[in-house]
């Protein structure tokens, strides 16, 4: 397959790992697109959470027929056994237009961004990341990382708050998460070099983190300059901390394919992502 088509075909898989030295593949083709619904050009990344009855499986897909065929929204799946996966049909977050972009803009340096889910608990309230476009931000600097909170904690119902983050440095920032580093947050998020315009970062591109005192979806709460973890030179994209693996960094080897991990000892630590006393 040529680089420029795995996003037409791109589709989920189950494997485990122990350490993520060692993958063991059980299952490449667990959930894909759809014809007859709106995530009809394959699948990407989303985040799974388990639930008091079952597992929810927020992912990333694209209607083929609408705009230029990558503007993105974000649907919901659930299994009770982790194998058969039913689709929440009723279900698609697109982007709220008084913040966020809802499709490619001529001339940007990359396509739309409504992708990536990541969620997490502050105080009892459930949140999500989203990478994102800012409406309020020039081409080239419209790279953001969306904030929604769950009204009522209701994983079908969703409040889109401002950004989180945009800095007016980035072109794309991919695959946000959020990690604690002793009192503080920590976000992080990837951008390839020729994406990344930040003055802090020499401009190398790879996992950026950057510090925030708290999570407030009305005041940003930025209180440091982003710092490269791993820079887009280790030969890794799309990366996330393993905390409990001694903080190390696992991402796609985008030279050779498939995940590789390295020994980074970033510190950070999980966030609260037990869901279990929620339901659907």
């Amino acid at each position: 397959m040529q680089s420029n088509q795995h996003h037409f075909s791109a589709r989920i898989g189950y494997a485990t790992t122990k350490e993520f030295k060692s993958i063991d593949w059980i299952n490449d083709d667990v959930f894909r697109a759809t014809k007859d619904g709106w995530d009809n050009t394959s699948i990407w990344s989303g985040d799974v959470i388990r639930i008091r009855d079952r597992f929810l499986f927020y992912y990333t897909s694209r209607d083929n027929a609408v705009d230029d065929g990558f503007t993105q929204n974000i649907g919901l799946a659930y299994s009770k056994d982790f194998v058969h996966w039913n689709r929440v049909k009723e279900f698609r977050i697109q982007p709220d237009e008084k913040y966020y972009e809802p499709r490619s803009l001529e001339g940007d340096s990359t396509i739309h961004a409504w992708r990536d889910p990541f969620l997490f608990l502050v105080e009892d309230e459930i949140y999500m990341l989203l990478s994102s476009k800012s409406k309020n931000l020039p081409l080239h600097k419209n790279g953001s990382i969306a904030l929604l909170r769950s009204k009522e904690n209701s994983f079908t119902n969703w409040e889109i708050l401002p950004p989180i983050f945009s800095s007016g440095w980035y072109s794309e920032c991919e695959v946000s998460q959020i990690y604690l580093h002793g009192e503080d947050y920590i976000l992080t998020y990837s951008s390839w070099a020729k994406f990344d315009g930040c003055p802090h970062t020499n401009k190398d591109g790879g996992l950026h983190g950057v510090p925030y005192s708290r999570i407030s979806p009305f005041q940003q709460g930025l209180i440091g300059t982003p710092k490269v973890l791993l820079p887009e030179s280790s030969g890794l994209y799309a990366c996330k901390v393993i905390p409990e693996l001694n903080g190390d960094i696992v991402g796609f080897d985008f030279e050779k394919g498939g995940l590789r991990r390295v020994s980074a000892k970033t510190g950070l630590k999980s966030v609260t992502r037990d869901f279990t006393k929620f339901s659907l």
